[in-house]
């Protein structure tokens, strides 16, 4: 003879069946594989879309065969003023990271405003391995020798990036007289700055958009701004020794900085509008502004990460976005993140329903 459920019995099954439904539509891992995302949105800025994305963890190289052996190159001498060293890896040429960005080799001679010669080595680019903190990263570096300083440029094949949301965790160590520079670039007047100078305080970076300069060789006032280092999860000032997170947003009418997440200032003049490159340089050139490197001495710019996410100027974000994504987390999740298009009012009602599942399952079972 059949026997009817008890209502305790019938609710402990409805509530599996609940539990069943929330499991199959929630992910342990929310994140989008990239392939999923059609277009990404920056940090705060719900209205702007990019359509490309580029990650590049140099963390992730620790077990590759062509990083078994980083030591780092020998710092460049005065004979060595040609700049035309080899490529200090494999990983820097075709195939690799050679396919989106490399490194320059121009030269610069000395000037009035610029008084020592600068010459920029691929051999001034490497990765170096840092088992106490990451365990790969790529460097930049210059170094000052007698006749010259010897400078590191790492500039993108792309030169149509028409706005983009550059992010980069990095930091700056070494002597006094250099310049750590993340930019886009177009030309002298056409340009947006993270800049880092060792001989500031070590809390300060600069955040910039040409020209400094008025036709008269005045400063202007709105091109830069000093911009204070938020160290992670303190009210303490950082410093730019140590690893941070800094982010350039180049938008249509208006530039924005970020160190660690906070937004740190908006800047409406200067604002690029034009198809720019992206570089990471270090370097200095003996000028009052950046300051004049004693000789002997050496500076470096490390990176664990760059993240970018931009559209060139044939790209048209509104007409093909599906399916919006974000990376501001991409360097600990791995992947992008997909956002309003599939965490809506109805995921976050789901995801309460399944805690309350879980709530009443518990209770009535115990």
């Amino acid at each position: 003879m059949h026997r009817p459920m008890s209502r305790s019995l019938l609710l402990v099954l409805h509530l599996i069946a609940d539990l069943q439904l929330c499991y199959a539509v929630l992910p342990l891992n929310p994140s989008a594989r990239g392939s999923e995302c059609s277009c990404y949105r920056p940090t705060g800025n719900d209205a702007v879309l990019f359509l490309n994305h580029q990650f590049f963890d140099f963390r992730s190289l620790a077990n590759e065969t062509f990083a078994s052996n980083l030591t780092p190159p020998a710092l460049i001498d005065d004979t060595q003023q040609g700049g035309i060293e080899p490529l200090t890896s494999p990983f820097f040429g075709k195939g690799m990271l050679g396919d989106f960005f490399f490194p320059a080799s121009w030269n610069t001679s000395a000037s009035a405003k610029a008084p020592i010669a600068m010459v920029n080595s691929q051999q001034n680019i490497y990765l170096a391995r840092d088992t106490s903190i990451s365990p790969v990263h790529l460097t930049l570096r210059t170094n000052r020798l007698s006749r010259f300083q010897s400078a590191s440029d790492l500039e993108t094949v792309e030169t149509d990036f028409m706005h983009a949301s550059i992010r980069i965790r990095a930091r700056v160590t070494g002597s006094p007289g250099a310049c750590a520079g993340i930019f886009t670039y177009h030309s002298d007047d056409q340009e947006s700055d993270i800049e880092i100078l060792t001989s500031d305080n070590d809390s300060i970076i600069r955040a910039t958009n040409q020209p400094g300069m008025d036709p008269q060789g005045k400063v202007i006032p709105e091109a830069t701004t000093e911009v204070v280092i938020s160290a992670p999860g303190s009210e303490d000032n950082g410093s730019w020794t140590d690893w941070n997170d800094y982010q350039l947003d180049w938008l249509p009418g208006q530039s924005q900085w970020y160190v660690n997440g906070v937004s740190k200032l908006n800047k409406t003049y200067g604002v690029p509008t034009e198809a720019s490159n992206i570089q990471l340089k270090m370097w200095s050139d003996g000028g009052s502004w950046v300051g004049n490197m004693s000789v002997g001495g050496v500076a470096t710019l490390d990176i664990e990460w760059i993240d970018l996410v931009f559209n060139t100027s044939h790209d048209a974000p509104g007409a093909a976005c599906t399916t919006v994504c974000t990376v501001d987390n991409i360097a600990y999740n791995a992947v992008p993140q997909v956002a309003g298009a599939r965490i809506g009012a109805t995921r976050v009602g789901l995801m309460s329903a399944c805690a309350l599942a879980v709530f009443w399952a518990s209770f009535v079972i115990l």
